[in-house]
C-alpha cells in the first residue's frame, strides 16, 4: 500500500492513554513536530533502502509506529538553538562522532528499530 500516514496519525498515537512519552511529544511545537516526522520519514528510507508502507494486516512491519518513534527520538535528541541564538556545542572528538558506519545503528531509535525487526545484535569476529 502507498503512504498515507501523517503528523495527524502521529499526534493520535502519542495520546496521553495511549504513549508513556506523550507528555514528552506534548511540550514541543507543532511546527518542530512537522519537521521531525518530516525528517523521520526521509530517515528510515534512506536507512532502510525502501519505500515505507501503510500497516497491512499480514506485514510483520509498523513503519508509522517506526516514524512516530523516530520523530520523537529526534525532538529528544537533537540539539536546538539556545535563547542568545547560538548553537550548543557538539564534541566531535566522541568516538561514535568520528565514524558515520559505526554511528549508523545508533541513528535509528531503539523502539522504531522494534517496529522495523532491525536487527540489533552485532557480530564479533576475532
Amino acid at each position: 500500500m502507498a503512504w498515507t500516514i501523517t503528523k495527524a496519525d502521529m499526534d493520535e498515537y502519542f495520546l496521553p492513554n495511549n504513549h508513556i512519552k506523550s507528555y514528552d511529544y506534548r511540550k514541543f511545537k507543532d511546527d518542530e513536530k512537522e519537521a521531525s516526522f518530516n525528517q523521520a520519514v526521509r530517515e528510515l528510507i534512506a536507512n532502510q533502502g525502501r519505500e515505507l508502507v501503510d500497516p497491512d494486516t499480514d506485514d510483520v512491519y509498523r513503519d508509522d509506529y517506526a516514524i512516530f518513534e523516530q520523530a520523537l527520538f529526534i525532538l529528544i535528541n537533537t540539539p536546538r538553538r539556545g535563547a542568545d541564538g547560538g548553537m550548543p556545542v557538539i564534541d566531535l572528538a566522541e568516538k561514535d562522532e568520528k565514524n558515520i558506519l559505526e554511528r549508523k545503528g545508533k541513528l535509528v531509535s531503539p523502539e522504531a528499530a522494534l517496529y522495523l525487526r532491525m536487527n540489533r545484535v552485532q557480530m564479533i569476529r576475532g
